[in-house]
C-alpha cells in the first residue's frame, strides 16, 4: 500500500466519521440552533475530506500519465464542493429563519399567575 493510498483511505475514513457525527448531532441535540450548527459543520468537513481524497487520487493518476479526464474530475469535484457548501448554508439560514424563537429566560404569564 503506497503513501497516497494510505492518505486517501484516511481521508475517506474521516469523511465517514464526520458524516456520522453530523447525523448523531441531528438526533441528539435538543434545540434547532445546535442541531443545525453541528450538522452544517460536520457535513462540510465530511464533504471536504471526501473531495480531498478524490483530488489526491486524481493528481496521483495524473502524475502516472493519466489523460485529461483527471483534470475534468478535479474540476467537477470542486464544482460539487461549492454547490454542497452553498446549499448547506442556504438550508441552515432557511431553517433558522423559520424557527419559532423561544425565550427561556422569562417566566411565562401563565406560570406567574399560578404562583400569585
Amino acid at each position: 500500500m503506497t503513501l497516497v493510498d494510505l492518505l486517501i483511505f484516511i481521508l475517506l475514513i474521516l469523511s465517514v466519521a464526520f458524516g456520522g457525527i453530523g447525523v448523531i448531532g441531528l438526533l441528539l441535540f435538543p434545540d434547532t440552533r445546535s442541531r443545525m450548527y453541528t450538522a452544517t459543520r460536520a457535513t462540510v468537513i465530511s464533504i471536504s475530506a471526501m473531495v480531498s481524497a478524490v483530488i489526491f487520487y486524481a493528481f496521483f493518476m495524473l502524475a502516472e500519465g493519466g489523460g485529461d479526464r483527471y483534470f475534468t474530475l478535479i474540476f467537477h469535484i470542486l464544482i460539487l464542493l461549492g454547490i454542497v457548501i452553498m446549499a448547506n448554508v442556504l438550508m441552515q439560514w432557511t431553517i433558522l429563519g423559520r424557527r419559532v424563537p423561544q425565550d427561556s429566560c422569562h417566566v411565562s404569564t401563565e406560570i406567574r399567575k399560578e404562583k400569585e
